[in-house]
């Protein structure tokens, strides 16, 4: 299911479905996000590797190249948001900082591709009603020929996933999952703190976890160590040091992006961008 289906050139990457009656559909997977959200009937959820029950209330986030279908039991009903996160560039500020965005939107899938992780949020109907009703608001804005609907779109599909993310935070199954929620607040504080010296110790005593299982649920969630993590933090951050305060010496990036040695610094920029960060600075200039 290919993006051009649903996003004709020069349209907002960003789009709602509505399936009153939703059919049986076989596997299929697709190029963009794709969030659902389950708002009457059951089915059961298909992949490649099992299938389990949906029903009202149910909501999860599929990426792209994860093959799914729905087997249709009784009436069932949803919503689909498809969108492009990378097209959006959504202003998402300190909201990563939220474990349950951390949770929803970048753990939870990933552990569902790779182990058939079932325990997918659940909203209670007063709650399902609210975020049915931002979504149907979404889908309106999206159809609409008013000028500046896309405009309130977008700042509808942020009022969601704001409250999506606060939902998770405060959710009793994200929190009596250990894998799950604790490997999303230690994401969140690599985040917030990746200045600081930190160590596989403290960060798995603060995920009360043991530092062999840290790494291993960590490599299996992210797809790497939370220390090559930080390093990539750090790296981002110099990167972005490199290119726009020319001022700062190759040593006062390094100390900035929380590398006080300045000559493991150079290495690692090395190994992940192919030149140091003298040459990477040069040729930021040279563009």
């Amino acid at each position: 299911m290919k993006s051009q289906h649903h996003f004709p050139p020069g349209t907002l990457p960003l789009k709602v479905l509505k399936f009153d009656h939703q059919n049986t559909v076989g596997l299929h997977e697709h190029d963009f996000h794709e969030l659902v959200l389950v708002i009457a009937g059951e089915c059961r959820h298909i992949t490649p590797a099992e299938s389990y029950t949906l029903s009202a209330g149910d909501i999860f986030l599929i990426k792209p190249g994860n093959p799914h279908g729905y087997a249709v039991e009784h009436d069932f009903a949803l919503y689909n948001i498809l969108y492009f996160p990378e097209k959006l560039k959504l202003p998402l500020f300190d909201l990563t900082d939220e474990p349950g965005f951390r949770a929803f939107f970048e753990l939870e899938p990933e552990l569902r591709r790779q182990f058939g992780f079932r325990k997918h949020f659940r909203l209670g109907k007063s709650v399902l009603d609210e975020l049915a009703l931002i979504v149907e608001r979404l889908r309106r804005e999206l159809e609409s020929e008013d000028s500046g609907h896309d405009f309130r779109a977008v700042t509808l599909f942020m009022r969601l996933i704001e409250r999506i993310s606060r939902l998770c935070s405060s959710s009793a199954l994200y929190r009596e999952n250990d894998e799950l929620f604790r490997l999303s607040e230690v994401v969140s504080f690599l985040e917030q703190h990746r200045r600081e010296p930190l160590s596989v110790k403290a960060l798995s005593e603060r995920a009360a976890m043991s530092p062999a299982t840290l790494n291993r649920a960590f490599r299996r969630a992210v797809g790497k160590s939370p220390l090559n993590y930080l390093n990539d933090l750090r790296l981002s951050g110099a990167e972005l040091l490199l290119r726009e305060k020319p001022e700062l010496s190759i040593a006062d990036v390094a100390a900035e992006c929380g590398i006080p040695d300045s000559n493991y610094f150079s290495r690692l920029f090395k190994k992940r961008n192919g030149c140091t960060p003298r040459d990477y600075r040069r040729n930021c200039r040279n563009v």
